[in-house]
């Protein structure tokens, strides 16, 4: 069997470099890593390996891929474009600058150190929240966990170092 490399343009040293140098916990880190792994049970993998009749998504029909679970399905869409708009205030940028493929290969550099951190933080829990699929998914209670997960993160000492008063914002 060959293997074929998927995304061969991304910059892979960049992208782990970036998850592990992530102000998150190891969980959300292992999260985000099955997920650029692409090692997510989806029905579009399982349908590839014929282990499932359909490649559609249960919920609305589409295919379901990894990027469609964190951006698209359920309120999936209303979460992305809050949370694009909040690094958008970090960063202070148009919104439109922030791809989805920065869920599956977080390759990108932004300076200082405390922004890059406070970005990756808020896109590992991004990712840790939607994947986690037990239960109903709205945009309040995705804010609600972000803000009491943010509340933690400023409770640590070493925040101030880490990621400044950058999640400020959320």
């Amino acid at each position: 069997m060959r293997i074929v490399r998927r995304n061969p343009t991304v910059n892979w040293n960049r992208v782990w470099r970036n998850l592990h140098s992530s102000w998150v916990s190891e969980d959300r880190i292992s999260t985000w890593n099955t997920v650029i792994h692409d090692i997510v049970p989806t029905k579009e993998r399982l349908f590839t390996i014929h282990l499932t009749d359909t490649a559609s998504c249960r919920q609305c029909g589409t295919p379901d891929t990894i990027l469609h679970r964190l951006t698209d399905c359920d309120q999936g869409t209303e979460i992305w474009e809050w949370t694009r708009h909040q690094m958008a205030m970090i960063l202070r940028v148009d919104q439109r600058h922030f791809p989805s493929d920065w869920l599956l290969t977080p390759y990108f550099q932004v300076r200082p150190p405390q922004r890059q951190r406070a970005i990756m933080w808020i896109l590992a829990h991004l990712v840790w929240y939607r994947m986690q699929g037990q239960r109903r998914q709205t945009l309040t209670d995705y804010i609600d966990y972000m803000r009491r997960s943010r509340w933690k993160a400023y409770t640590h000492t070493a925040r101030q170092e880490k990621v400044g008063n950058y999640l400020g914002i959320l």
